[in-house]
């Protein structure tokens, strides 16, 4: 737990947890909890978590389950678990049959497709957990109070956006790896100050360059992507991340909730589930595809690097489908493959110093 959550712990705030970028902060907020997005980071190992999963499940749920069975999430008040993939509902199975804190938790059901049918199924699941959160917690969530909070996230999503639009001009002011560290503090901390930190990030980013002239401008998507220092071993290659496309990155804040609306819960079912997908959603690929050739385009990079944790079934199609579309648009793409936390940075280091140098030889002949 972070200083300020420590702080705002002793004076009485509940902080509730949740997983996945499909779980609505806003009615967290709104019940009067600091949404807290779960992470791996800092873990120690998978020591302790082996025992519960397979040796092909995903290091990133291994990790977090293990830094769960050693009390580093004791600080929650709730957790709110989803379907994102198989090794995360194995994870809400196994946090259950551990017994560990905290003894709030709700396992929220998404839609895996687009439709309007689906939206208002999942208008009924974010009913029922604003229920369970009413009952267990003696809260009453009224539309004022949530309309309050949509329009709270809806200023840090632009303010987040207005950061990220500055990464496109020649003078890159800001490393792919500082704006990671940016989603992370910002996902860890009240709303309220999240938004004054990034005005005044706003303010000093003015004529700030974080940018080499031989660095290529990269795209960089994946999943599961938290380590900060994975990122710092990529631009210390010679790559500028300049965009990206992992869940503590773009479509976080690609898209705002509509504000104003009679029914505020079924305006957050409809950004939630319509935002810009990862590949847990079904027959969505030609709009992520479009999505990463515009920030390609409007971002004025050279490549694209992939990046898939090990058994990560839906990004293992999702690499593939990309690096076939990349070749046909002509744009020079890497995959890399690793575990979460998992070193391997020697060889990481040379195939990326490798590509960045083929792409910079590709750029000397135009």
């Amino acid at each position: 737990m972070n200083f300020r959550l420590e702080l705002e712990k002793a004076e009485g705030r509940k902080i509730m947890g949740y997983f996945c970028s499909y779980v609505p902060e806003e009615l967290i907020h709104a019940a009067g909890f600091i949404p807290y997005r779960m992470r791996a980071v800092e873990s120690a190992g998978t020591k302790d978590s082996s025992g519960y999963f397979s040796s092909t499940n995903c290091s990133y749920v291994k990790h977090c389950f293990d830094k769960a069975l050693n009390g580093k999430f004791d600080f929650l008040d709730g957790l709110v678990f989803m379907n994102g993939c198989d090794h995360s509902r194995r994870m809400y199975d196994n946090w259950l049959h551990a017994g560990i804190k905290p003894d709030f938790m709700h396992f929220l059901t998404v839609p895996h497709i687009l439709s309007g049918m689906a939206v208002d199924h999942y208008t009924g699941q974010l009913n029922k957990l604003k229920s369970s959160i009413e009952n267990a917690f003696q809260v009453n969530i009224t539309p004022s109070v949530l309309e309050e909070s949509v329009s709270l996230y809806n200023k840090k999503r632009a303010l987040l956006r207005t950061i990220s639009e500055m990464r496109k001009h020649d003078i890159v002011p800001v490393r792919g790896s500082e704006f990671l560290k940016i989603m992370s503090a910002t996902t860890a901390i009240p709303v309220e100050d999240s938004i004054t930190i990034l005005q005044d990030i706003i303010k000093n980013l003015d004529g700030r360059s974080v940018s080499s002239g031989n660095d290529i401008r990269v795209v960089f998507t994946g999943c599961g992507t938290e380590e900060v220092e994975y990122l710092e071993l990529i631009e210390d290659c010679g790559a500028s991340i300049v965009a990206d496309k992992i869940c503590l990155g773009s479509p976080y804040y690609a898209t705002l909730v509509k504000e104003n609306t009679d029914d505020p819960v079924s305006a957050l079912s409809e950004r939630y589930l319509t935002n810009l997908s990862c590949p847990r959603m079904v027959d969505d690929f030609r709009r992520r595809i479009q999505s990463i050739k515009q920030s390609i385009e409007s971002f004025h990079a050279d490549a694209l690097i992939l990046d898939k944790l090990e058994f990560c079934t839906y990004f293992s199609g999702e690499s593939l489908l990309f690096q076939k579309e990349m070749k046909e648009l002509g744009v020079p793409v890497i995959a890399l493959d690793r575990e979460f936390l998992g070193g391997n940075t020697g060889q990481i280091k040379t195939r990326v110093q490798a590509f960045c140098e083929k792409v910079n030889n590709l750029k000397a002949k135009i």
